[in-house]
């Protein structure tokens, strides 16, 4: 196939995908701010590019990334000028749609690949939704796959991804290898930032954190007068990100061949159940 891109492709083609039951990828993120060195794309420009290199390593059936959704469910980001979001029912009926006109198609399987920590618990409970009816969607964020092995390249005191940390910030250094003058500025802009460890959902002056320790649920609230990132953007470097991403790309392109290659229940049985413990279906 010519390109891996839905939107390059004719009707024609993408019949011919559908006909050889490709995999489709569906990239979500978000347009908001990322502190005052990272683009206000970088979230959903993660998620689609490492989406499309990981779809180009499939060898065991064809893969097509769909048209990218670059809007995400990113209320808590609204404080800054650059951030634009959907409604969280809006976001939903929007993916709700896409999901239907591409299985009501003919395809077969359909992997959400998301890229902002806002959209992860709405895409959960979608494809819920939508499995339970029916429709054989999944969902995965670009980076979960691989986190064994890119947390520990980091440098900086959080290790773990954040919001405009040092994870996104070497993999956006990475992804601008043809454009040395974004790069340089970036890199110019990140020198001599502060680490911030604690979450961004405490008020300053907070010594104790319950969300955390708890695993709790409590949005990130960055306010107006918040740096704007999560963990330590400084220690981000270019060789790094180049580290970061092939091991994010051959991890995604992993669990892509194991998710379409997988035998996954879809639906509900609408036939009564009986009474008594049903067997285990054995182990794998």
């Amino acid at each position: 196939m010519r390109s891996l891109l839905w939107e390059d492709l004719t009707r024609t083609e993408i019949t011919e995908l559908r006909d050889r039951n490709a995999l489709v990828i569906i990239p979500t993120g978000a347009t908001e701010q990322h502190g005052d060195f990272l683009s206000t794309d970088t979230d959903i420009v993660l998620s689609s590019e490492v989406a499309a290199r990981a779809a180009a390593r499939v060898t065991a059936f064809p893969v097509v990334v769909a048209p990218r959704l670059p809007f995400g469910f990113s209320p808590h980001h609204l404080s800054w000028p650059g951030t634009i979001s959907l409604r969280l029912e809006t976001f939903l009926s929007v993916l709700t749609d896409m999901v239907r006109s591409i299985l009501d198609a003919g395809f077969t399987r359909v992997l959400f690949v998301n890229g902002h920590g806002g959209n992860e618990a709405p895409l959960r409970a979608l494809c819920g939704q939508l499995v339970t009816d029916g429709y054989a969607v999944g969902m995965t964020n670009y980076f979960t796959p691989s986190e064994s092995a890119w947390i520990p390249m980091l440098k900086g005191e959080l290790k773990r991804g954040g919001h405009a940390c040092e994870q996104e910030t070497a993999l956006m250094l990475a992804l601008h290898d043809e454009e040395p003058a974004e790069q340089q500025r970036i890199l110019e802009l990140i020198q001599g930032l502060e680490p911030r460890t604690m979450q961004p959902w405490m008020a300053p002056g907070s010594a104790l954190d319950p969300i955390t320790e708890a695993g709790a649920g409590w949005p990130p609230i960055f306010h107006a007068d918040d740096c704007g990132y999560f963990g330590d953007p400084a220690k981000a470097d270019i060789e790094n990100g180049e580290r970061i991403l092939e091991a994010t790309v051959e991890r995604l392109a992993r669990f892509f061949t194991e998710y379409g290659q997988a035998t996954l229940r879809l639906g509900v049985a609408r036939e009564k159940a009986k009474p008594g413990f049903a067997r285990p279906l054995g182990k794998l």
